[in-house]
Order: structure tokens, then C-alpha cells, then sequence
């Protein structure tokens, strides 16, 4: 096992938790515990898309050599906050609709998701040695502007565009930069 396998070992395991939370939210919704909403499922596939998105990307730290603690605490915040968005996503069973749990958690699920948006930001500079992008940079801060609007806002009409966007926007981001990764080819 090598460097990059051992590290990813634990940042695999909460990515894994995260996802399984999203799912067991979905399996409750199609047992009926839970009533679902078009909107709520919206955010359920956003967060899923970043899930996945965040694991695929990773290989990309393959071919790191060595590791400084602080590196690899900022790597695993951002599976970190990932899982506490989809934990915040779906309410205890029977208690409230979806619809109704996404507008009164709103503030912490979308405040969680833009640590995310932030965390992953700092990972091209510190983990993936990038050069400051600042046009990445205005992207991300769009999309902040979007997660503290929709934290703070109840209006269905602004939650739906916003939301919208946000996955548009992240499927091209994940179509530009990491829709394909490649294996590197090992020696004899």
C-alpha cells in the first residue's frame, strides 16, 4: 500500500458515510417515512453529484510523495462537510415533510455547503500545488453569493433557480476539468 492509499483510506470512509446518509434519507423517502419534495431531491442530487465529483477528482493527488498533517486535515474537511450537509438534509422520521426541514435548516445546510465550496477552493493552492486562479476564484465566489442567498432566503421561486444553477454549473465545472482521469502506467 502506498502513501496516497493509506491517506485515502480515511477520507474514502467519511466520503462513504456522507453517501450513505444520502442514501438512507432516499430509502426512507421510498418507504414513505419520510414525504419527499422535488426541491429536496434537487439538493439531494446536488449533494450527491458533489460526492461523487470529490472522490473521482482525488486521484489527482496520486502522485504526491509526502504529506504534512495540516494537508491532509484540510483533505478530509471537505468529505467532513459534505457528510454534515447530507446529515442536515433530511429530517427525523415522520416529524416534517422534506420540503418543510430544507426551509427550517436551510441556514446550516447551505452554510455547509459553502465550508465545502471554500474548503475544496483551498485545494488546488495547498494540495494540488495550482497557481492562484483568479477566475476560478470570481466562480466561487458567485456561488457563495448563491449558498448565502439561499441560506437566508424562504422564497421557493429563488431557492429552485439558485439550486438549478448550482447543478448546471457543477456538472460543466466537473465535464471541464475532471470528467476523465487517467491511470499512469506502472513499471515492471
Amino acid at each position: 500500500m502506498g502513501l496516497f492509499e493509506f491517506l485515502l483510506v480515511i477520507v474514502a470512509i467519511v466520503l462513504s458515510l456522507g453517501i450513505t446518509e444520502l442514501l438512507g434519507g432516499v430509502a426512507r423517502i421510498l418507504k414513505g417515512e419520510i414525504a419527499g419534495h422535488p426541491r429536496h431531491t434537487l439538493w439531494i442530487v446536488i449533494v450527491f453529484q458533489l460526492q461523487l465529483q470529490l472522490a473521482w477528482g482525488l486521484w489527482g493527488l496520486r502522485q504526491r510523495v509526502s504529506w504534512r498533517y495540516p494537508e491532509f486535515a484540510l483533505l478530509l474537511l471537505g468529505p467532513v462537510f459534505l457528510y454534515l450537509a447530507a446529515a442536515v438534509l433530511f429530517p427525523p422520521a415522520g416529524l416534517e415533510s422534506a420540503e418543510l426541514h430544507l426551509l427550517r435548516r436551510r441556514k446550516d445546510f447551505f452554510l455547509l455547503n459553502l465550508g465545502y465550496l471554500w474548503t475544496t477552493g483551498l485545494y488546488g493552492t495547498f494540495l494540488f500545488n495550482e497557481p492562484f486562479r483568479s477566475g476560478f476564484n470570481a466562480i466561487r465566489l458567485l456561488v457563495s453569493i448563491a449558498f448565502v442567498t439561499l441560506a437566508f432566503t424562504s422564497k421557493r421561486g429563488v431557492q429552485w433557480a439558485l439550486g438549478l444553477l448550482i447543478l448546471a454549473g457543477h456538472l460543466w465545472w466537473t465535464y471541464q476539468y475532471t470528467f476523465v482521469v487517467a491511470a499512469t502506467p506502472r513499471g515492471p
